[in-house]
C-alpha cells in the first residue's frame, strides 16, 4: 500500500466533505449527472468535489444539501460569531467552524479566528478506531505541527509508522504521504497547526 499513489486533496476537510457528499448521493441512488443537473453545476465540478480535489463554495454546498434533504450544517457547521470578535481577530468558544465525519470517527473543530492569514489551528477528537482513512494522502498545505493531548495516535509517514501518546508532538510537510488513526479503546485528542500554502485563502486546510 505504501507504494501506491497517494490521494491528493486540497485539504483533509475537502476530502471528508467529498466522502460525505458521495455517501449521501449513493444512499439516494442518484448519479453524478443527475445531481449536477439538479443543482445547476457541472458534472466535472461535482466529481472533483466528491474526490476532495476542489473546495465547494457555500452556495454549492447549500445547493447539494437541499438536493439531499439535509441541513447544510450537517456537512459544514459555522456558528455565528459574537459581537465582540474584534473584526475577526477573536473567535469565542462555541463559535468555531466544525467538520465532523462520524463514519470515520473524526470530529474536527477549526480554532483559527477569521483574521488568521498564514496559519490554521484545529482540534480533532478521534473515536476509538477513528482515522484519516486506509490510504496515504497528501494536501496542498505547508508544514504541519501537532501535539497529542490525550489518548494514542498511530501516525504513518511514507513507509514509517510511529505510536504517539499524550504529550508527544510531530510534524510533516503537506506533500509528505501520511495517514493516521486512533488505535486505542478511548478517545484521542490532537491539536494541529497548519501553515497555509496560499496566504489569505479563506478555506482552512488541515
Amino acid at each position: 500500500m505504501a507504494s501506491a499513489a497517494p490521494i491528493h486533496a486540497k485539504s483533509l476537510v475537502d476530502l471528508w466533505l467529498g466522502e460525505q457528499l458521495r455517501h449521501l448521493r449513493k444512499q439516494r441512488r442518484r448519479s453524478l449527472a443527475d445531481v449536477a443537473g439538479a443543482c445547476g453545476i457541472s458534472l466535472g465540478l461535482l466529481s472533483q468535489v466528491e474526490r476532495g480535489l476542489s473546495s465547494p463554495s457555500i452556495k454549492v454546498l447549500q445547493s447539494l444539501a437541499r438536493e439531499y434533504g439535509v441541513p447544510a450544517e450537517h456537512l459544514l457547521r459555522d456558528a455565528v460569531p459574537g459581537n465582540d470578535d474584534i473584526d475577526g481577530h477573536v473567535r469565542r468558544a462555541g463559535g468555531h467552524r466544525r467538520v465532523d465525519n462520524p463514519e470515520r470517527g473524526v470530529y474536527k473543530e477549526m480554532l483559527s479566528p477569521p483574521a488568521s492569514r498564514r496559519l490554521d489551528l484545529c482540534r480533532a477528537v478521534l473515536a476509538p478506531g477513528g482515522s484519516s482513512g486506509d490510504e496515504l494522502f497528501v494536501t496542498d498545505t505547508d508544514e504541519q505541527v501537532g501535539v497529542v493531548l490525550r489518548g494514542e495516535l498511530e501516525l504513518w509517514l511514507e513507509q514509517r509508522v510511529v505510536l504517539l501518546k499524550a504529550g508527544d508532538s510531530f510534524c510533516y510537510a503537506g506533500n509528505e504521504r501520511r495517514r493516521w488513526r486512533n488505535p486505542g479503546t478511548t478517545e484521542t485528542e490532537v491539536i494541529w497547526g497548519i501553515g497555509r500554502s496560499m496566504p489569505g485563502a479563506g478555506t482552512p486546510r488541515p
